[in-house]
């Protein structure tokens, strides 16, 4: 059910003063009732008291005559309505006053509201030094006073409900007040709401009557659809400006997009032009580590494929000797007679001595055994070259880096031996998913990179290169006694192109390149140097998780 305002006014205001009143006429009625409950208590007490001492003589000494002739005179007090003398034993000496009060069970009363027969019944002990000897029973007559005290409350019930009656008319008058100016306003708002849908407020006009927060509240709204007109004029002047606007732009639009399209299609070739530069610049640092691991690698397989060339000579020349001694053993076992077999035999005692056979026997295990360490020594680079030649493939899979640390440095010892010593600190790491051949590209770069450093110093310096578990990640570092790099080239250090060394000697885009294989690998490449004492390059590759383990080929001892 949906309340005016005005009803919840009115129904507001008059509750409020019903509970004020309420507790007001409570509070009266209660004060009322104690103030004569008081005055009648201490009255009767009073009375009997001096009663008391008027007539304990008399008592005492069985004087009845006296002691009737002072009940008698009590009696002439109009507010008192009877008297009755007793003793201890409640037998009574005298009482006199109204009869019905007296053939009434006597009840002595603490509170004059709660009495229901206009008579206070009180009572008062006659004792003697602490000694009780009767009572004084006395019952005064309250009716008057209880008759004022009900008008009191008439009079105060009366003008509490003229109060709530007269507040409830003030609540009606008030509430009609301002429903008159709200529900103009109301109006007016419905009004503004139709009219910011029809763009038209000129019929929208609240009526200001009087002086109040109302009235100020009017000339607000009336001020606030004065104010939205001026905004809907300008407002449809602007939309008349962007019509013509957006047809401009619409043409402007279909020009730029021509053009858009014209330079997304150069875009397009010349991301194919970059794209086969990168090709080109990416297989250039190739062929230059190829050209700086050549020298190195044909004089590696030249040194073994040297003493097996001459081991094979050597072997030879005993295969000859042995197949001389065959055939005088041949012509022993086919000798016609006893002297041709002695001569025939004779011979190859000659030979044996002659050729020393004993050495030859000796010999041929030492050669066969270099051969094959050496042509070891050369299937170990050719798998080392096989391994750097995959870096044009994707193909990524599980292996240990310290593999990789290995087949680098025998393919590139060839150039560090004579400028510095190479030291190894490789730790007992898990193996990483990694493309092999770009791997070993970057170790090869870094390799190179810190010989050339520790040569430019022209002292035989030390490479030392480690590997290490940190967190998830296994790092290779390689460290150098070298020359260091400048502060102010560190930030510049992995940038395409920059090099610090001479014109000619360097592409600048072999640590690019190294630390994009990095990121590639979703691992990083850092360096921390100082001039003059030397570099220390970083390599961090992330350990896979069990869950991607299926996805690579487990391989520790490289491929």
């Amino acid at each position: 059910m949906r309340l005016s305002l005005r009803t919840k006014t009115i129904t507001g205001v008059a509750s409020i003063t019903a509970a004020l009143l309420f507790v007001l006429i409570v509070t009266i009625f209660q004060f009322l009732n104690e103030l004569v409950d008081s005055s009648v208590k201490k009255s009767a007490n009073t009375s009997a008291a001096l009663f008391v001492s008027t007539t304990k003589n008399a008592f005492l000494s069985y004087d009845l005559s006296s002691l009737d002739a002072d009940v008698s005179e009590i009696l002439t007090n109009p507010n008192i309505a009877y008297v009755r003398v007793k003793d201890k034993n409640d037998r009574v000496f005298v009482e006199k006053g109204d009869a019905a009060a007296l053939n009434a069970t006597f009840k002595q009363d603490t509170s004059a509201s709660h009495t229901d027969d206009g008579i206070y019944d009180t009572q008062a002990p006659i004792q003697v030094n602490g000694t009780l000897y009767g009572y004084v029973e006395m019952g005064l007559n309250i009716a008057s006073v209880t008759q004022s005290v009900s008008r009191v409350k008439n009079w105060t019930l009366t003008l509490a409900m003229l109060e709530f009656v007269l507040v409830g008319l003030l609540s009606y008058l008030l509430g009609s007040y301002l429903m008159g100016q709200l529900q103009s306003l109301l109006k007016g708002a419905k009004h503004l709401g139709e009219a910011v849908k029809d763009n038209n407020y000129r019929d929208i006009f609240v009526e200001v009557r009087g002086k109040d927060e109302l009235s100020e509240l009017a000339g607000a709204f009336n001020h606030l659809v004065e104010r939205l007109k001026e905004e809907s004029g300008q407002r449809q002047r602007v939309e008349d400006e962007l019509k013509e606007l957006n047809a401009l732009l619409e043409e402007k639009v279909k020009d730029r997009t021509a053009k858009l399209n014209q330079k997304n299609f150069q875009l397009e070739e010349a991301n194919k032009d970059l794209k086969e530069a990168q090709v080109q610049l990416l297989q250039a640092e190739k062929m230059a580590s190829v050209g700086q691991l050549a020298a190195g690698v044909a004089h590696e397989i030249n040194n073994p494929v040297g003493f097996v060339s001459s081991n094979i000579s050597t072997l030879n020349d005993y295969v000859a000797t042995y197949q001389m001694l065959f055939a005088q053993m041949n012509s022993v076992i086919n000798a016609e007679d006893d002297a041709a077999r002695v001569k025939a035999i004779a011979e190859v005692e000659q030979s044996i001595k002659a050729k020393d056979l004993a050495f030859i026997n000796e010999d041929i295990g030492d050669l066969l055994n270099d051969s094959s360490e050496g042509l070891y020594r050369v299937a170990d680079i050719v798998k080392g070259l096989k391994l750097f030649s995959r870096v044009d493939s994707d193909d990524v899979q599980l292996h240990n880096i310290n593999d990789c640390i290995r087949t680098t440095l025998a393919m590139v010892n060839n150039q560090l031996k004579y400028i510095c010593t190479v030291e190894t600190n490789l730790g007992n790491v898990p193996a990483v998913a990694m493309n092999v051949g770009k791997i070993s590209q970057v170790i090869t770069n870094l390799l190179i990179n810190a010989g050339q450093a520790v040569e430019s110093t022209g002292k035989h310096g030390k490479v030392t290169i480690s590997s290490i578990r940190v967190g998830e990640f296994v790092e290779l570092r390689v460290e150098d006694t070298g020359c260091g790099v400048p502060q102010s080239h560190l930030d510049k250090l992995f940038n395409p192109f920059f090099t610090t060394k001479p014109e000619g000697e360097g592409t600048g885009l072999g640590l690019s390149i190294s630390f994009g294989i990095a990121q590639e690998h979703g691992g990083s490449l850092s360096v921390s140097s100082k001039e003059g004492e030397g570099s220390c390059f970083t390599l961090a590759l992330p350990i896979p998780k069990d869950d991607d383990n299926d996805s690579c080929t487990i391989d520790s001892k490289g491929s």
